[in-house]
């Protein structure tokens, strides 16, 4: 009876589920390249940026670091999936474009329509800076860049789109672009 009982207990402790703190993306492996991404962003490339997009293009996952939402290239024309915080940051998972492997969970905790429109003047000097990993498998992803990545944001002339106009009224209030 003792044996049967062991038996039982370790098969109840084997069948429990992992409890993980990622319910955003499909692969823990993920999350944490996610995480570190960001942690690399703030010691090597931009210390001062508290705001990231996370993008998925083919096999490639872009962790790119901005200072202000919706102003320079892709960010104004990506569809965003929602967002989430850390303790340091702001996280904009954007819509994924031909994925080879699915990484956003459906469904997931991402907090829909959490991205404000940008109303300060734009200084112009952001540009697309980040890290970047090649996804071999969900739980395997391998960098290949980081610092400036404007040049693999080339402008392509069958997507340029032209930036929607601002809006003409935020919130009530009339809107004076400066």
């Amino acid at each position: 009876m003792k044996k049967i009982l062991i038996i039982l207990i370790l098969l109840q402790l084997y069948s429990c589920e992992k409890n993980t703190n990622n319910p955003y993306f499909v692969s823990d492996e993920i999350y944490n390249k996610v995480l570190e991404g960001t942690d690399i962003i703030h010691k090597e490339v931009s210390k001062t940026d508290g705001l990231f997009y996370v993008l998925n293009r083919h096999d490639t996952l872009i962790i790119m670091s901005v200072e202000y939402e919706n102003v320079i290239n892709p960010t104004f024309t990506i569809k965003k999936e929602g967002t989430f915080y850390t303790n340091c940051c702001k996280i904009i998972v954007t819509k994924p474009y031909l994925p080879t492997f699915q990484i956003i969970k459906t469904p997931n905790k991402l907090k829909q329509n959490d991205v404000s429109i940008h109303l300060d003047p734009y200084n112009g000097r952001d540009y697309q800076k980040g890290v970047m990993y090649k996804i071999k498998d969900i739980n395997h992803l391998e960098i290949i860049a980081k610092g400036d990545l404007r040049k693999f944001f080339y402008p392509i002339k069958e997507y340029e789109l032209i930036p929607p106009p601002p809006p003409k009224e935020y919130l009530g209030k009339p809107y004076k672009a400066e």
